[in-house]
């Protein structure tokens, strides 16, 4: 009972007085008993010696069983009313209990003591006997209208929400940790199905905000100090709250997921594709077992690269985790990249071997493009068109070059590097043919007698091209030297060398030399023991020859040696020209980042050049980095 309801209980028991007396009168008609059998005399004398309760008395036990029956009933309700108020505390059933019990004992009152108003009974005490009925019923509907209902309901609503506050938290422990059994390793599977998984943890955040919301709203009934509001929203809560399924919500996300996971599935796992540097696609089936089968955890058997999109999708609609399918998905990226790691390694030595092939090729093109000699039209066909079918040419390099290509996208590797090496070697043959073949025309119009072949070019380049040497020249005939590497030269007029010609004026060397011939643009050389004016060709004009004396003392050089001295009588005759050595000399001593000094101790055999390579550098390396600028300042 609220502590704040005395004045209402009073009325209550005030009420039930005229009540508890009909209850007795009642009792003793029903049960056959008068006031003196049941021991009421001392009670009942008094109360009847009043003329209106006397002739109520006489009324009342003159009535049928049925009204007795109906006042039984009346204080049954009365009684009820007062177990709902100060017990229960419910308030429907006590306003329906004093409802009930004050309009039939209002209605039976007048009904059965109507004979009273005929009666010779005092006025007042009439008025005061029909007061009765109207007071205790005042007195009852008093009590349930005014008694404080609103802390009762407050009270019990403050209960209820405790309830569903137990049974939010519940479920919200419920849906976390069905999430994070159901959904885990969503970080992994974002790569294959990114748009699943932003759906999967939006509407995990839309389910527990929700909760959050119902929480928000217990919170809220909690400060409201009106019972009847409070309770409605009380039942809104429980309402929404019965509505929040976090098994049937996990159902939803796993169906929608499933679906996104198998069409991502299928798009990145479909097909195995690997790409060469060059964009075309390799044949992986052709790689061995180890690489292009695996086994999938929680599948069956091995399965090829290009169906693991079925056992990963098999696994996605069986698993009753996703962190099945996470596991087995980084399985298969881990092989994977194992294949690609495998085909890259592989790979490598053909890209390279096929990269210098193809610039030698493009080194080759230069050098023909560069080179203005009377049997062009030969080399092109010997050396580019390969219309020889004993000589190797451009196009056939090409050609094995696409095979390399071929055998490399087969997943061949070993074929593929072994024709891409070969097309280096042969395109290397025809750059150091070309370099040869440019310096000819040199040594034909200095009367060389004979010319060094490398052991690298076979002879037959130089048996193809030299019928169209001799139509190319006048009185000129040439001849490879069978087992000699070299090419003999003979002239009609019986001469094979030509004397150089002396300056007549000179001027200072840019480049520091002695004097020079102003019109000649000679350069001082230093021959012998002594320093004479002679004319030495600018870069320029023997462009090809140099290049081919770089090269020849790159292939020499050994890369141990500090000071490196080569003879002038081992050097091929197109190399130990004065116009080619000077032009060596002044272009690789000017590298001072490359070399510390540069000697010609005489442009004529037998004398020697020698190179000291600077410091922390290597003579090959040096060699062959002066050679390439050479080529890019003159070419």
């Amino acid at each position: 009972m609220s502590r704040t309801a005395h004045g209402q209980t009073i009325a209550w028991g005030a009420a039930g007085i005229p009540l508890v007396v009909a209850l007795v009168q009642t009792l003793l008609a029903l049960f056959g008993y008068t006031s003196s059998s049941a021991g009421l005399t001392p009670i009942a004398d008094p109360v009847l010696s009043i003329p209106v309760l006397f002739e109520a008395a006489v009324v009342f036990k003159d009535s049928s069983a049925t009204v007795m029956g109906l006042f039984l009933l009346i204080a049954l309700a009365w009684a009820a009313q007062g177990g709902a108020m100060l017990i229960i505390e419910h308030r429907e059933a006590a306003y329906g209990a004093a409802t009930l019990s004050a309009v039939l004992f209002f209605a039976l009152f007048f009904g059965v003591y109507a004979p009273l108003a005929s009666a010779e009974i005092p006025l007042v005490q009439l008025g005061a006997f029909y007061a009765v009925p109207v007071c205790a019923a005042a007195l009852q509907l008093f009590a349930v209208a005014t008694y404080p209902w609103n802390e009762v309901v407050l009270e019990e609503t403050g209960s209820d929400l405790g309830r569903l506050e137990a049974d939010l938290a519940n479920r919200r422990s419920a849906f976390d940790t069905a999430f994070d059994a159901r959904f885990e390793g969503l970080e992994t599977l974002s790569n294959v199905a990114p748009g699943g998984v932003r759906d999967v943890r939006d509407g995990a955040e839309e389910f527990r905000a929700r909760l959050d919301e119902i929480d928000d709203d217990i919170a809220e009934i909690r400060t409201m100090s009106d019972g009847e509001a409070a309770q409605a929203a009380r039942a809104g809560v429980e309402s929404e709250l019965d509505g929040v399924d976090p098994d049937a919500r996990i159902e939803e996300l796993t169906d929608g997921f499933r679906q996104a996971l198998a069409s991502g599935i299928r798009t990145e796992y479909g097909e195995f594709v690997v790409r060469s540097e060059y964009g075309e696609r390799y044949r992986t089936v052709n790689l061995p077992t180890k690489h292009r089968e695996m086994s999938i955890p929680g599948g069956g058997d091995a399965v090829h690269l290009d169906h693991v999109d079925e056992e990963l999708e098999s696994l996605t609609r069986t698993t009753d985790s996703f962190g099945a399918v996470a596991a087995a998905v980084e399985a298969v990226d881990g092989h994977r990249q194992r294949v690609r790691a495998h085909v890259r390694e592989r790979e490598a030595p053909v890209v390279e071997a096929i990269s210098t092939a193809e610039g030698r090729l493009d080194t080759l093109e230069g050098q023909l493009d560069a080179m203005d000699v009377p049997f062009g039209d030969r080399i092109d066909e010997v050396l580019i068109a390969g219309r020889d079918p004993d000589l190797v040419g451009a196009r056939d390099v090409r050609a094995e070059l696409d095979r390399a290509r071929e055998s490399l996208h087969e997943c061949q590797f070993d074929d593929a590097r072994t024709t891409a090496e070969s097309a280096a070697d042969d395109a290397s043959t025809l750059v150091t043919a070309a370099e040869l073949l440019s310096t000819l025309e040199a040594s034909i119009d200095a009367r060389h007698a004979t010319v060094s072949i490398p052991t690298e070019i076979p002879d037959g380049y130089l048996e193809a091209i030299i019928p169209a040497m001799r139509s190319g020249y006048d009185g000129l005939d040439a001849t490879v030297v069978a087992g000699g590497n070299r090419i003999s030269f003979s002239y009609e007029d019986g001469a094979n060398e030509t004397s150089e010609s002396t300056a007549t004026t000179t001027v200072s060397d840019p480049d520091g030399g002695d004097a020079v011939d102003s019109s000649d643009r000679s350069d001082a050389v230093e021959s012998g023991t002594g320093r004479e004016s002679v004319r030495v060709a600018p870069p320029e004009e023997v462009v090809d020859g140099v290049l081919y004396a770089f090269r020849e003392l790159e292939r020499v050089a050994d890369g141990d040696d500090r000071i490196v001295q080569f003879r002038l009588e081992d050097l091929p005759e197109g190399v130990a020209t004065r116009d080619v050595l000077v032009n060596v000399e002044r272009f690789a001593g000017r590298q001072s980042d490359l070399f510390d000094s540069v000697d010609l101790q005489s442009p004529e055999p037998p004398g020697f050049i020698e190179f000291t390579p600077a410091e922390g550098a290597s003579i090959e390396r040096s060699m062959a980095t002066a050679h390439r600028r050479f080529r890019e300042k003159y070419t």
